[in-house]
């Protein structure tokens, strides 16, 4: 007679054994999506620098004809790229360093760009060997978290592995490597350039120029810089015209000078940008800047030196040795703006991006002198100084918090990330527009302040709130029961298996299903809905009996519970109607 126990451990057997079978099963219809990654470590020295820091890279190559989301994909239901280094406990690594996503476009979302990863790339990062490192080598495991797509199809988010035996030897024979990193691992501001472009990123800094000449130490010197224009030139358009071109260079030329300096000097702390203390370090400095702006103390240059650099000197030499010192008249006013945006190029360690960026800088400070020396003999006066330009320095206070909220943005956990800078924006609305003292006693420029105010809420809550999109069709989850009613009252089905992470899937809400005749004819249809993105047991056991090998896969049956068609991938709303109304 067999004893209760071996009869439960033999129930216990089967049970392990029909699901490791289901299992199995799934991951063969599937397809073996691992193959769709290969990862390997290289490195370019000829192992690990004892007692030094040596760059590694994680090289990632993509089957042809796929693709997978970059580590900052375009939307956040997307599964992200994410390495994972594991090294002995005394060894340390440095986060790694992503490349930017390249910008690509698929059949399924005709115009929409997402930000992917595909052919061959390298994802950087450095570790660090202590001195008194005992072993001859290191061992380094690498697991590349992904999801692949082709251009109508994704398959679940799958890992790749690899791992090395790097040698270690002395700083020397490394290459000297000894105190080197890889770039900087805080704030991406080149996925801010990637997604909006450079194009857009210039314009915003141009209209922080533009900002910056309506703050307090700014803003009255223009009436008294455009009158000293006139009075050298003798009220002679083009004359006037030349000086404060001239005037605008000498802006310009300092700005980009400080541009290039702060990429080239950006290595210096790049790898210091790899600790989280540095990160909190420069937010921290941020935060004092910013509140020099909101007027606790006040930055202040040395007499001597103002007194230097506002002495007017005539003709066009003067005009340029004024544009050249105009930044050190202004420094308690833009000073900060100016600090801050120093850090964010020496960040990205980009001398094209910095001379670019504080030239617009420049340009954004100087046209106002510019369009003023043209329209000099029409304009009677600008409007007098007063609150409202302690109102504008305030927003550049704002701004300056916004950078602190980047460089902090990276020490927080995933799903907080996004929604820091936003917080700093809706903050700024509501002090801005309704708590500041400033300018509140002038009635003209309380519309203006509340405005602004509701504004940049709601522009806070629209980018807090990621877009879902939202089905127009009444869809009931996929289930026996749901299945054996529409047998029953002999209604075709349409089955259409998801996943959050299939981006075809989301493209198909928001055009396929939003069609007219589509939803029309979908009443005549049990709409059932899979979702397939948390691979549990029922899951498995669903995508085993229907045979799914990729999402989205769609599946109509007729009256009487017979498959009659299948699609695989996107699939647009002509397609869908013509399939749909072939089934009785």
């Amino acid at each position: 007679m067999t004893s209760p126990v071996l009869a439960f451990s033999a129930v216990r057997l089967l049970r392990i054994g029909a699901l490791l079978a289901v299992s199995l099963a799934a991951a063969a219809a599937y397809g073996t999506t691992a193959e769709r990654v290969r990862l390997r470590l290289q490195t370019d020295s000829g192992g690990l620098a004892r007692g030094g820091t040596t760059s590694i890279e994680a090289m990632v190559d993509v089957e042809p004809g796929w693709h997978i989301n970059s580590h900052r994909p375009t939307d956040t239901f997307l599964v992200p790229t994410v390495l994972a280094l594991t090294l002995p406990p005394d060894v340390a690594v440095a986060p790694p360093v992503y490349p930017a996503g390249v910008k690509r476009t698929f059949a399924f979302a005709p115009g929409r760009e997402l930000l992917v990863y595909d052919d061959s790339f390298g994802i950087a990062t450095a570790v660090t060997v202590p001195a008194d490192f005992a072993a001859k080598s290191v061992r380094v495991v690498a697991a590349l978290r992904y999801q692949a797509c082709s251009d109508t199809t994704c398959t679940p988010p799958a890992t790749a592995q690899t791992e090395a035996a790097l040698p270690v030897v002395a700083a020397e024979s490394a290459g000297g490597n000894r105190g080197t990193g890889a770039r900087a691992a805080g704030p991406d501001f080149g996925q801010w350039i990637d997604r909006h472009g450079v194009g857009l990123t210039l314009l915003l800094v141009l209209a922080l120029g533009l900002g910056l000449n309506l703050t307090p130490c700014v803003y009255p010197l223009i009436s008294v810089t455009v009158a000293y224009f006139g009075s050298q030139a003798h009220h002679r358009t083009g004359r006037v015209l030349l000086l404060a071109g001239v005037y605008v260079l000498g802006i310009t030329v300092t700005f980009s000078v400080l541009g290039v300096a702060a990429a080239l000097s950006g290595g210096l702390f790049g790898a210091a940008l790899q600790q989280p203390a540095v990160l909190v370090a420069i937010a921290g400095l941020f935060v004092v800047l910013a509140l020099s702006n909101f007027g606790v103390y006040h930055l202040q240059p040395p007499a001597w030196l103002l007194q230097r650099a506002s002495s007017a000197v005539p003709g066009v030499v003067g005009a340029g040795v004024m544009g050249l010192t105009m930044g050190v008249v202004a420094a308690p006013c833009v000073g900060p703006v100016v600090a801050g945006l120093l850090v964010f190029v020496g960040s990205a360690q980009d001398v094209r991006l910095g001379l670019q960026l504080f030239f617009a800088l420049g340009l954004g400070m100087g046209l106002p002198y510019v369009a003023l020396a043209v329209a000099a003999g029409r304009i009677k006066r600008l409007p007098r100084s007063g609150e409202w330009l302690v109102w504008v320095e305030h927003v550049l206070g704002f701004v300056l918090l916004g950078f602190a909220a980047q460089f902090v943005a990276p020490l927080l956990p995933e799903e907080w990330r996004g929604l820091l800078l936003p917080a700093v924006v809706a903050a700024a609305g509501v002090y801005l527009g309704f708590v500041d003292r400033a300018g509140r006693q002038l009635e003209s420029f309380r519309l203006v302040r509340r405005s602004i105010g509701l504004a940049a809420v709601a522009m806070a809550l629209w980018v807090a709130s990621p877009y879902e999109a939202r089905s127009a069709i009444r869809w009931e989850a996929l289930a026996s029961p749901a299945i054996d009613a529409a047998r029953a009252a002999g209604r075709p089905v349409l089955v259409d298996f998801v996943a959050e992470w299939c981006i075809p899937c989301h493209e198909m809400e928001r055009t396929t299903y939003r069609d007219g005749a589509v939803r029309a004819e979908a009443e005549r249809f049990a709409m059932l809905k899979a979702d397939i993105t948390v691979e549990t047991p029922p899951v498995l056991e669903l995508v085993q009996r229907y045979g799914v090998q990729g999402v989205p896969t769609i599946i109509l049956f007729d009256g009487s519970g017979t498959e009659v068609r299948r699609m695989v991938g996107y699939v647009g709303a002509e397609q869908l109607l013509t399939a749909m109304q072939e089934v009785r």
